[in-house]
Order: C-alpha cells, then sequence, then structure tokens
C-alpha cells in the first residue's frame, strides 16, 4: 500500500494525543471566552455522549437580560419621556405663538377698528361678523403679508447663527457627549420661548423676538435638539430595522404630544387668550430641560473618543460625501443621493404659513378649530405611521417605506395648494398620513452605514443640511407666499410639492442602486463598537457553533486516523 509523505506526516500529527488534546483544550477555551463576551447570558444545558466520545451540543438557550439591555431600556424611557414633555411643551408655544403673531399684524392693519370688533380673533379671525365674506379683506390680506414677511425674518435670525453653531456641535459631537447637546439646545429654546412670552405679556415691540431668535440660533435652535434625540436613539439601539422603528416610535411619542397640545390649546386661547398658554408652554419647556439635567445619562464613552481639531471634526462632518465610507458594503454616492433625498423633503416643509392659511379666506378657521383638526389628524398619523411602518417593515424595505412615505406627502402639497373648501384640507391631512416617519427612517437608514464614533458627526451633518434648508426655503417660501397670497395662495403649497416629488425621484434612485449593486468582494463590514457591546444571540450562536464544529472535526479526525492500518 502506497502512503504519501503528506499522509505519514498527517498521521503522526493525529497520533500525538497530548498535541490533539492541547488542540481540543485551546477550542474549549475560545469557546468559553466567546460565550463570556456575548452581551446575552445563556444557560446552556450540554449533554455528551460517552460511547462515541462526541463533544456535548447546547440543547437549550434561554436568552436573560444583561445589565447593557436594562441600561439602554432604562435610557430611551428617560429620552422618551424628556423629549415628550419637550414637545408637549413647545406644540403649546408654537400653535399660539403662530396664531398671536398674525393677531398682532391684524391688529396694525385694522387699526381703531379691532377694538370695536364684536368677536375675538381667536373665534371669527376673518372677522366676517353676520356676512358671508369679511369686510376686511384687503386689511386682512396686508396682515398677511406682513405676518409673512415677519416670520421670514425670524426663520432668518434663528437659523443663520444656528448653522453655524451646529457646525460647531457637530464637530465635537463625538467628543463632548450627547448631554451637552440635549442641555444647549434645549436651553436656547426655552430663552426664545421665555422672551416671547415677555413681548406677549407686556405688549411690547415684536422687534424684541428677533432677540430670541438669536440666542436659539447660537444654541443650535431645533435642528440640533433633534439631532440629539436622533443620536440617543442610535446609541441605544441596534442596527436594522429595529432601529427604524424605535426612530419612528420616539417620533410618533413626540408628536403625539405636540398634536394632542394643539388641540388643548384651542380651547385654552377661547378662554383665557393668547398670552396664558404661552406661558403654560414655557412651563412644561422648563420642566424637560430640569430632567434632561438631572436624569439623561451619558452613552458616550469618552474614554475611548478620539481628540479631534475643530478643522478635522467640521472636515470628519461632510466627510460622508466627498471620501469613500470605511464600510466596504456602501459608496459615497449612497450618502449623497440620501442627503439629497433628505434636503428636498426639508424642503417641502414649513409651518409658519398654514396657520396664516388656515385663519383666513375662504376658510377662517378659529382657534378651537384648527385645534381640533390639527389634534386629531396628528393623533391619527402618530398612531398611523407607527402602526402602518411595523405591518408593512414584513414585506418591505425601509427605502421602499420612505418612497411610500414621500409620495403621501406629495399627495398632501398638490391637494392643499387646489384647496378651496374645508374638505379639501381635511383629505389633504387624511393623505399625509406617513410623511412624519420619512426623516427618521432616512435617519435610521444612514446611522447603519456608519459605526458609533461616527454617528454624532452624522447626525451633525444632517442638523446643518436641515437648519440651512429650512432656512433657504423657510424664509423663501413664506416670502413666496407673502407676495402671492392676493393672488394665488396656494402657490407655496405647489412649489412644496414639487419639492417633494423630486425627493421621491431621489430616493427611488437610491433604491434601485442598491437593488442592482452586486455583492461585494469584501469581508462584511461590522461595527467595531457595536460588536464590542451589542452582540445578539443569534451572533454569539453562530460563533459558538462554528467553535463546536471545529471540534467536532477534530475528535472525527483523530478517531478516523486513529482507526486506519497503515
Amino acid at each position: 500500500m502506497f502512503i504519501s509523505v503528506e499522509t505519514l506526516q498527517l498521521h503522526n500529527f493525529v497520533k500525538s494525543t497530548s498535541l490533539l488534546d492541547r488542540i481540543l483544550q485551546a477550542e474549549q477555551s475560545c469557546i468559553r471566552r466567546t460565550r463570556q463576551a456575548s452581551t446575552m447570558s445563556k444557560s446552556i444545558n450540554s449533554t455528551q455522549d460517552k460511547d462515541n466520545g462526541s463533544l456535548g451540543k447546547p440543547i437549550d438557550d434561554v436568552p436573560q437580560d444583561d445589565e447593557d439591555d436594562r441600561r439602554k431600556r432604562k435610557n430611551m424611557f428617560t429620552l422618551i419621556i424628556i423629549s415628550s414633555l419637550g414637545m408637549l411643551g413647545y406644540g403649546v408655544y408654537g400653535t399660539v405663538y403662530s396664531q398671536w403673531i398674525y393677531v398682532r399684524f391684524e391688529m396694525d392693519a385694522l387699526g381703531a377698528s379691532f377694538s370695536k370688533l364684536e368677536k375675538s380673533a381667536a373665534i371669527d379671525p376673518c372677522f366676517r361678523g353676520n356676512f358671508s365674506d369679511s369686510p376686511f379683506i384687503p386689511l386682512l390680506v396686508e396682515a398677511q403679508a406682513n405676518s409673512a414677511h415677519f416670520n421670514m425674518l425670524t426663520t432668518l435670525c434663528a437659523l443663520i447663527p444656528s448653522f453655524f453653531t451646529n457646525l460647531l456641535l457637530g464637530a465635537y459631537a463625538d467628543q463632548i457627549g450627547r448631554r451637552v447637546i440635549f442641555i444647549v439646545s434645549l436651553g436656547g429654546n426655552l430663552l426664545r420661548v421665555a422672551i416671547v412670552c415677555v413681548v406677549a405679556y407686556w405688549n411690547l415691540d415684536v422687534r424684541f423676538i428677533f432677540i430670541g431668535c438669536i440666542i436659539s440660533g447660537l444654541a443650535g435652535d431645533f435642528a440640533s435638539y433633534l439631532m440629539s434625540i436622533y443620536i440617543y436613539t442610535a446609541d441605544n439601539t441596534t442596527t436594522g430595522k429595529s432601529r427604524s422603528f424605535l426612530m419612528v416610535f420616539t417620533t410618533a411619542v413626540s408628536w403625539t404630544c405636540g398634536t394632542l397640545s394643539q388641540f388643548a390649546s384651542g380651547y385654552f386661547i377661547e378662554a383665557v387668550g393668547y398670552v396664558w398658554p404661552m406661558i403654560t408652554g414655557l412651563a412644561v419647556i422648563i420642566v424637560s430641560f430640569v430632567l434632561t439635567v438631572v436624569l439623561l445619562q451619558e452613552t458616550l464613552d469618552k474614554s475611548k473618543v478620539k481628540k479631534v481639531s475643530l478643522c478635522q471634526g467640521i472636515k470628519g462632518i461632510f466627510s460622508f460625501y466627498f471620501d469613500e465610507p470605511i464600510n466596504p458594503l456602501h459608496k459615497r454616492k449612497d450618502f449623497i443621493l440620501l442627503g439629497l433625498v433628505f434636503f428636498a423633503f426639508s424642503s417641502s416643509i414649513t409651518g409658519s404659513i398654514t396657520t396664516i392659511f388656515q385663519m383666513n379666506e375662504p376658510f377662517c378657521w378659529g382657534s378651537r378649530h384648527m385645534g381640533i383638526v390639527s389634534s386629531s389628524f396628528g393623533l391619527a398619523h402618530s398612531v398611523l405611521s407607527t402602526i402602518i411602518m411595523r405591518l408593512l417593515q414584513m414585506v418591505l424595505s425601509d427605502e421602499l417605506l420612505v418612497v411610500l412615505s414621500l409620495l403621501t406627502s406629495v399627495a398632501n402639497r398638490f391637494v392643499f395648494a387646489f384647496a378651496n373648501s374645508d374638505w379639501h384640507l381635511y383629505i389633504g391631512f387624511g393623505i399625509g398620513a406617513l410623511e412624519i416617519s420619512v426623516l427618521a427612517i432616512i435617519r435610521a437608514i444612514m446611522s447603519r452605514m456608519v459605526p458609533q464614533e461616527k454617528r454624532g458627526s452624522l447626525f451633525a451633518s444632517l442638523a446643518v443640511m436641515e437648519t440651512a434648508t429650512v432656512a433657504a426655503s423657510g424664509a423663501g417660501l413664506s416670502e413666496l407666499y407673502s407676495k402671492t397670497v392676493s393672488q394665488w395662495k396656494g402657490l407655496a403649497y405647489c412649489v412644496m410639492g414639487c419639492f417633494a416629488l423630486a425627493s421621491v425621484i431621489f430616493m427611488s434612485i437610491y433604491k434601485i442602486m442598491i437593488y442592482s449593486r452586486e455583492p461585494p468582494n469584501t469581508t462584511v463590514f461590522i461595527e467595531a463598537q457595536e460588536t464590542k457591546n451589542n452582540n445578539t444571540a443569534r451572533e454569539s450562536d453562530v460563533i459558538i457553533s462554528d467553535g463546536v464544529e471545529k471540534v467536532e472535526n477534530f475528535k472525527e479526525t483523530r478517531t478516523e486516523y486513529e482507526s486506519t492500518d497503515f
């Protein structure tokens, strides 16, 4: 019988019992270390067949909550409470302020006639009285134009400084931590609301509001507050569709609190006027701020943070769109296309003109009517977007969910553009049920493309983009409305619909591109931090099973060669 040299060498190797035992011990030690490193503790019951000497296999895996999972759930619960209170307070303030500022310009336009009106502006904003149409239409058109122009100026005062602040916060978002961004942004908005309340209470010149807008902008404005919420959510969730769902869920809960505040504000305004509801909103924001300082825990491990200079930090914010990502599964053009989707859809959002639009002919909605409609549809949107998304995730990818949601926003804008009766607005509100989840899902998709230490810079880039977009489009749409309100007040909504349609096109291109892309010939990218801190039970099973299989192969090889007759 011919025996090759390689076979003899292999035979001598496997016949060495002591060496083989050491190999088996090393493999078993590797398995034990893998089990200890897993974030999901398991109770594994093993049996061993002594007749054939096979290695026992785990037959019962019972996952147990570990400390890291409990900490993340606690962080998410705290975040939802704090952000909900913040949105509740800001919702009350925002609803009342948008009506109050328009009424202030109505007072200026009507002059002495305003004090002679029998009904308040909160009940009859068009001042129709016993007439089918308002006798003050020319003056109300002037008030709409002046109010829209003032909103444009306040938008610029807040968003121009916030652009640079978000650049600065973004550059150091992965160094200073998450709590700092929360506290700074919420504190700035608190001061802005406080200044507006002072102006309203003592009936001061409305130009003092610019001071509050500048302070809020220097603190990052509302964009940095949203940025901090999404970064915190990403830090306390795992990758995949669960992160998308939790981001949408957090947004939906906050949105629900905001819409419920609109319902209460309508009745509150009719009962006591505009000032005390705004002060109430200020009080709720103060509570949210205090809870943030006291309860919110830091999620960034600063001991592992790599210090970078300001220039390097700013470069890191935009590096996603200019440099190839370290994740081989994604390309630079993926970030560019998703950035365009984010930009186009953000350009189609503006709430400053919607209140003016509804308070005037042909709708003339009072505070109570606006509160009931906004809260009813807002609550329905929050619930439906969460439930429908969860159901559609079973059959659709996140990218297709975004496309579907964007199509509902396109329909919403064009219905508003041509609306001339109340039921047109009801249809428009109903069609746009899914649009509140768009930005949350886009953020979730992009967060899965980068490791944890880069998420702060990523969300900062989106906050900077959102700030610049809202500053340009918000100011531009408000000015467009002020110039075209006497000809076609729906033109601004038509432009917003075109921006939303552009976002549908960009998102469709992205979906087609990643669908047709060939699988990369590289090892699947695994986030180092996620692997270290957030291993799932499934990943542990794969690693452990692989180690067990290797040991069994060694046992079978030894048995086979020991039984071979050379």
